[in-house]
């Protein structure tokens, strides 16, 4: 999802208006699809007196921040010690390996990472397997043989369909789109671009055409810059698909800035804290996301069943999840928190529960 901080302040001054997804398991006792916690032989740790270190794709991102605080969250009700959130406050991948090796060090009992770059990763992260550390992807994931498990924010074909869905409904179906992404080597935009991509090959969307994918790495002004040269380069441009907040708010903010068609259609993923005066001031006709507090939370209560031996990651096994109900490890070793969210004018008040960050 980079310092949002510093493009919030950006767009709160330039629009006046604000008050931005997605293997063997690594267990050494797999048991079968549906057995009990108590038929898995336990690991001897307990996460009450486990070091956890998660690490973000930047910590100067709110996002991120909530996904702390749900990871807090839920060690609070375990009774295990808080998260050791590190990284740097903007994207950087020596960084996050750093992080990696210095956590396997340390020993740590696990390590929770957002990946930046599953390649470039996996050496440090299968390391880190290698010394016993249970390791565990969430937001955007890892290569598959370099954790044992993913935590899925979102289910990621649903979102990238919804996603594709919400800009032919705004583009009536018809015209030029862009897409307006996140970093090249993020999982879990590619994911979602993937599906969306997917779903836009049926019949009905065949008056729509895609004339080029460009990034903003996750940063305001750089989203707002590549913006604003997709209008200049596509005058007929008539959507643009942001699957990350920076590019939802930056092509928002080209598209007033240029006096570009009004009817530009952007859709993809928002952030309500901020974005939700694009929604009432009608800037935004909606967008989706999730609860990163949800993500945290899911992501602490799995890696304890992990390092206390009551799930390996095999397909089938199921955890309890504290507020958030079972859980169960699905295909590819993924953990999904819940069904994307859309959010409207009518709804966002009431849904900023899950963005909490202290």
């Amino acid at each position: 999802m980079t310092n949002r901080m510093t493009f919030r302040a950006g767009l709160l001054m330039a629009v006046a208006v604000v008050a931005g997804a997605c293997s063997p398991g690594g267990g050494t006792t797999p048991s079968t699809a549906g057995a009990s916690a108590a038929s898995i032989a336990p690991t001897g740790k307990s996460i009450k007196d486990c070091a956890i270190t998660l690490i973000p794709k930047s910590t100067d991102n709110p996002y991120f921040t909530g996904v702390q605080f749900g990871a807090n969250e839920a060690a609070k009700a375990l009774g295990g010690k808080p998260v050791d959130f590190v990284g740097s406050p903007q994207s950087d991948v020596p960084g996050q390996i750093q992080r990696v090796q210095a956590a396997t060090v340390s020993k740590v009992c696990a390590v929770a990472i957002a990946s930046l770059d599953p390649a470039a990763l996996a050496p440090a992260l299968k390391a880190a397997k290698d010394a016993g550390i249970a390791v565990v992807g969430y937001d955007a994931d890892t290569q598959a043989d370099a954790r044992t498990v993913f935590i899925n924010q979102v289910d990621t074909t649903a979102l990238g369909v919804a996603m594709a869905q919400d800009l032919a409904k705004q583009m009536n179906n018809t015209g030029n789109f862009a897409i307006l992404s996140a970093q090249s080597t993020a999982a879990n935009q590619n994911a979602w671009i993937a599906a969306g991509l997917e779903e836009l090959k049926k019949p009905e969307y065949a008056k729509m055409t895609l004339v080029k994918t460009v990034y903003g790495d996750d940063d305001y002004k750089k989203s707002y810059d590549q913006a604003v040269s997709l209008m200049q380069a596509y005058p007929d441009l008539a959507g643009i698909l942001a699957p990350e907040p920076a590019g939802l708010e930056g092509a928002t903010k080209a598209r007033d800035d240029l006096s570009f068609n009004p009817e530009l259609a952007i859709a993809g993923l928002g952030w309500p804290p901020a974005d939700k005066e694009l929604l009432k001031n009608g800037k935004s006709t909606g967008f989706y996301l999730w609860s990163p507090n949800d993500l945290g939370y899911m992501t602490y209560y799995a890696i304890a069943a992990l390092v206390e031996g009551k799930i390996t990651g095999k397909e089938g096994e199921t955890f309890d999840a504290g507020r958030l109900g079972t859980a169960t490890v699905e295909a590819n070793n993924f953990i999904t928190v819940g069904p994307p969210v859309f959010y409207t004018k009518d709804n966002v008040d009431e849904l900023l529960g899950g963005f909490k960050t202290e």
